[in-house]
């Protein structure tokens, strides 16, 4: 009689223990996310994406809530996640996953719910994932960054729920790792080389200077070219601006002296080493006298290039 009662006992406790309830098994494999080469110049946009995977058995529903929470990573984040990094020689380079899309608009990805359709006992689902370099300007160093999602603080899965804010079993997630080579960029700005209002060019030139601020990752070499403007030709000493069919002959040069043209052949260019700043060059220029010029104002384009 005893032995009945005992056998009955536990199969009362079998019954009603959520391990027993809930015979589904499931596991998640989220994709490495690699960025490739990047280059963090100003409007550069640097995405990727990746793939979030689900697959459940053994389950005697027709759906299994899934829920994958998602932490820093190896390379830290901000507070609450946003911004993520990677890390590389001991600097940072910030960025972000998001579920739904890439912009600010879709948020920061830590919660992931997926609801996984069951047919025979087995199912799966598929969600992708979305990266995208925040980080830009050339103070970042070259190289490879990374950050490494391992472990249950980085992520984790829960299982046979409805929502993420309910426990469910857990199961380990295989590591995963985002990535991205940071490579070389430039940047620069021009200004506008202005000569004012010229009275007359009978016995004096009319000069002027502009400036042009290049920024280049450390360490990488450039050089900065001047293309001929809009009338074309091949001496940069020899242009031409222009006001309707007139037009005025003047030159730009990389000395005061006006000595040295600046254009775009081999020893007419200024070279340089990125210095992870500002580095800043003056284009001088000259409108030559003699020239009879009519009233009006008269204006060039000139292309200006970092080669690096």
């Amino acid at each position: 009689m005893m032995l009945r009662l005992a056998l009955a006992l536990l199969l009362a406790m079998a019954a009603f223990h959520p391990g027993a309830a809930r015979a589904e098994s499931c596991e998640a494999q989220v994709s490495d996310l690699s960025f490739g080469a990047v280059s963090l110049r100003s409007g550069a946009v640097n995405r990727s994406s990746g793939t979030i995977k689900v697959t459940c058995s053994n389950a005697l529903v027709s759906a299994v809530g899934v829920c994958l929470r998602f932490g820093a990573g190896s390379g830290g984040a901000g507070a609450n996640n946003n911004p993520r990094y990677l890390r590389g020689g001991g600097q940072g380079l910030a960025y972000q996953l998001r579920l739904g899309g890439y912009g600010n608009a879709f948020g920061v990805m830590r919660d992931v719910y997926m609801l996984v359709p069951i047919v025979l006992g087995r199912g799966s689902a598929t969600l992708p994932f979305y990266g995208e370099i925040l980080s830009t300007g050339t103070a970042i160093p070259t190289g490879a960054y990374d950050s490494v999602f391992s472990g249950a603080a980085h992520v984790e899965m829960s299982y046979g729920i409805l929502s993420c804010d309910l426990f469910g079993q857990s199961q380990p997630v295989p590591a995963f790792r985002v990535s991205a080579e940071a490579v070389a960029s430039c940047e620069l700005d021009v200004g506008s080389m202005n000569f004012g209002r010229i009275n007359g060019l009978g016995t004096a030139p009319a000069d002027a200077t502009a400036a042009i601020d290049i920024r280049c990752t450390a360490g990488t070499p450039y050089s900065v070219t001047l293309g001929m403007g809009r009338g074309g030709g091949s001496d940069p000493a020899a242009r031409r601006m222009f006001n309707g069919l007139g037009s005025l002959t003047y030159g730009l040069f990389r000395d005061a002296a006006r000595a040295l043209p600046w254009g775009t052949a081999p020893g007419q260019t200024v070279s340089g080493s990125g210095a992870g700043g500002t580095q800043r060059y003056e284009v001088f220029g000259r409108i030559y006298q003699g020239q009879t010029t009519s009233i009006g104002t008269y204006t060039d384009s000139v292309i200006v290039t970092v080669n690096y």
